[in-house]
């Protein structure tokens, strides 16, 4: 039996910015700053790398 757990107004929120981001919000959500490079050097190891590379 099938199971919806999102109403239809999050389906059509899912995925989307509440509004338009900014050119400085988008840098530091897709761009790894100092603090977080640090924190992949501290961190660095088999099981992480895939999982930094994809993020």
């Amino acid at each position: 039996m099938p199971f919806e757990f999102l109403s239809d107004e999050q389906v059509a929120r899912y995925g989307r910015f509440p509004q338009e981001p900014s050119p400085g919000e988008l840098e530091r959500f897709f761009r790894l700053d100092q603090a977080a490079l640090e924190q992949v050097g501290e961190r660095r190891s088999l099981a992480t790398k895939l999982g930094w590379a994809v993020q």
